[in-house]
């Protein structure tokens, strides 16, 4: 009955050695499964050696590479496997990224008509209009008001004109209309809303 080394393809250590064991038989031709199994137990061994082999050589170079990857004079943090890397979340990167971060000055406004008064606050319109932000003018609300909306369109359109404006409506019904802001150039063949200079390059 084979044993637990036999199955792994190791010899017994407290069995009779190979020699005595072959005296002690009679030799008698194996058949040619045999010979398969013991050409594949010693292609396993063959493998794990040289898988044990490239496990020490990778353990190796890597111990080389983490003592010869830091940079000289280095003071920053370092991995438990001896690698340096920048902390993001340090306050030297933040203040760098808020230093080189451009904020946008423009925005794109929405606007509804007052629900007391039922008006346009023009005044604040065309301050965020001067200062390049764009528009949306809802006046959807107004639904039983047709007079109103008329009155409404009338002051929008004035005051587009007076600032050398233009104003876009985008729907079929007329009660949702878009100014864009001064700098602010609208492509109306491909629909496209940007700024004058990106525009032009």
């Amino acid at each position: 009955m084979a044993n637990l080394w036999q199955f792994f393809g190791l010899p017994d250590p407290e069995g009779p050695p190979r020699d005595e064991g072959k005296k002690a038989r009679p030799t008698a031709a194996k058949p040619p499964s045999a010979k398969v199994g013991a050409a594949k137990q010693a292609g396993q061994e063959r493998n794990l050696r040289g898988l044990s082999d490239a496990i020490q050589a990778a353990k190796s170079s890597r111990a080389g590479v983490s003592h010869t990857s830091i940079p000289p004079n280095w003071q920053g943090p370092i991995t438990s496997d001896g690698e340096p890397f920048h902390d993001l979340g340090e306050q030297v990167w933040q203040e760098l990224s808020c230093r080189t971060t451009n904020f946008p000055h423009q925005a794109l406004r929405y606007i509804m008509p007052d629900e007391n008064r039922h008006s346009l606050p023009l005044e604040g319109m065309a301050t965020r209009l001067n200062q390049g932000d764009s528009l949306i003018v809802d006046i959807r609300s107004l639904i039983h008001m047709d007079a109103h909306q008329s009155a409404c369109r009338r002051m929008l359109r004035e005051m587009a004109n007076d600032m050398g404006l233009v104003v876009f409506s985008l729907d079929d019904e007329d009660k949702l209309l878009m100014i864009p802001g001064v700098g602010v150039c609208v492509d109306i063949s491909k629909h496209d809303l940007g700024q004058e200079r990106a525009l032009i390059l």
